[in-house]
């Protein structure tokens, strides 16, 4: 005798959540097996709160609440991952006397659960922010050769189950006689520091005089955001009409992708330059 076949919708309907959660499991079980691979990093010289007119913040405490909150839409408005920072000051608003009233860390960067935040020496301030990633110790490095004191913070950040050396900076700004023997200087030993280290993102205001002083890092095996592939993306002064390619993204190990150039000049004399990073495995 031949079998009936079975057309209850209770066993069809059984069947389909079986189905259903054969399918789930599988992708559930591939998402934790792939590794998060692509980042949002971005670079911003934030000319100290004072639109790079001045060392140290121009912001007053009756304006401070409303430029706080500018600052902070900018920023969210980015959406990245991790966010370097040069020229940045430690005070948001200071008084008279050059004492802390409102910190930076609180007012602008609160969205950021982590953040290094090397010395501030004149002009010179780095920091590195980020979301949803472990970091290492910060190790802040002087340049052997500079015009002003210049270095550049450095952290381990654990991505894709790898470790990347992330990289704040900000080289010599003299554009006279010694300002691209300095940063030739400069650029050769952050490429020394970090030749042993697969993964490596370098953000800066390279301050380069010729876009042409970027051609070091591709010699070295880098890429970039600016100034590679996508030719010049020019970044200062931010407003109608930047001239100069001055802030970029390097990287080794990664592949830069959906480059964008911010231009906020009520914020910044520097465009923030911001770009997706892919790691190759």
């Amino acid at each position: 005798m031949r079998a009936r076949k079975s057309n209850h919708p209770y066993s069809i309907l059984s069947f389909k959540k079986a189905l259903l959660g054969a399918f789930l499991l599988i992708a559930f079980t591939m998402q934790a097996a792939e590794p998060f691979t692509k980042i949002t990093v971005a670079s911003w010289n934030i000319g100290h709160f004072a639109l790079g007119k001045a060392a140290d913040s121009r912001i007053t405490l009756e304006e401070a609440p409303q430029k706080a909150l500018a600052y902070r839409r900018f920023i969210d408005s980015i959406g990245a991952d991790i966010m370097a920072v040069v020229e940045y000051s430690p005070e948001f608003v200071r008084d008279a006397d050059g004492r802390m009233l409102l910190s930076a860390r609180d007012e602008v960067f609160s969205g950021y659960t982590g953040a290094l935040i090397g010395p501030k020496w004149d002009y010179n301030g780095n920091a590195i922010f980020s979301n949803g990633f472990t970091t290492g110790v910060a190790e802040t490095v002087r340049f052997s050769q500079a015009t002003q004191p210049r270095y550049y913070i450095a952290t381990d950040i654990l991505i894709g189950g790898e470790k990347v050396k992330f990289v704040s900076t900000h080289l010599d700004w003299n554009q006279g006689e010694h300002g691209a023997k300095y940063r030739a200087i400069q650029i050769k030993e952050i490429i020394e520091a970090f030749d042993a280290y697969p993964y490596v993102i370098l953000c800066a205001d390279w301050n380069v005089g010729n876009p042409a002083e970027y051609d070091a890092f591709l010699k070295a095996g880098y890429r970039m955001a600016n100034h590679g592939v996508v030719g010049d993306l020019l970044t200062f002064p931010a407003g109608e009409s930047p001239r100069s390619a001055l802030d970029n993204i390097i990287v080794k190990g990664f592949v830069p992708s959906r480059v964008h150039v911010y231009n906020e000049p009520t914020l910044s004399d520097h465009c923030l330059i911001a770009a997706d990073l892919t790691m190759i495995h």
